[in-house]
């Protein structure tokens, strides 16, 4: 086991434990959830039904990849839907900087790590950053303390 391999698990924990966080504060409160989706101004208004079924699945999604990547369980898959969702907002967010807009993120519900106010240059760099540290765990794999590795360790091939 290699430092490397010692940060990627560090990564997968800490990122996996951020997305089964956020999921758990928009399921809180998917009503605030759709309408900051709608303050994006990404899916058309007559298409308004989209923004409440978003506000349902993403949170779902965000759950259950953040779970998989913090228990190491399918790491490689959970690390690359992490980083397209990632990218996706990062879209978003530089759709609204690009119209100037001010937009609230409710990325963590109530909470605003570490950004708070209008999305901006913030919500990009802390993006950019967990995006370096899941393509890490996706590029490298598990490291140590992942369900992953009982699986090679039975003989199962990678993830």
């Amino acid at each position: 086991m290699t430092t490397l391999d010692r940060v990627a698990a560090g990564c997968r924990i800490f990122v996996g434990a951020l997305f089964i966080f956020a999921a758990v504060m928009k399921l809180r409160d998917p009503q605030a959830f759709a309408f900051a989706i709608n303050a994006f101004k990404i899916i058309p208004e007559k298409a308004d039904h989209l923004a409440v079924v978003a506000a349902f699945v993403l949170p779902w999604l965000e759950g259950l990849t953040g779970l998989c990547l913090l228990l190491g369980f399918w790491t490689r898959s959970a690390a690359l839907l992490i980083s397209l969702m990632l990218l996706a907002f990062m879209g978003g967010i530089s759709w609204v900087i690009a119209n100037g807009w001010n937009v609230e993120c409710s990325c963590f519900g109530k909470f605003e790590l570490p950004c708070r106010g209008a999305v901006g240059a913030c919500h990009l760099i802390r993006n950019t950053v967990l995006v370096l540290a899941s393509g890490l765990v996706l590029f490298r794999g598990p490291g140590p303390l992942a369900l992953d590795n009982r699986a090679l360790d039975r003989g199962g091939q990678p993830t």
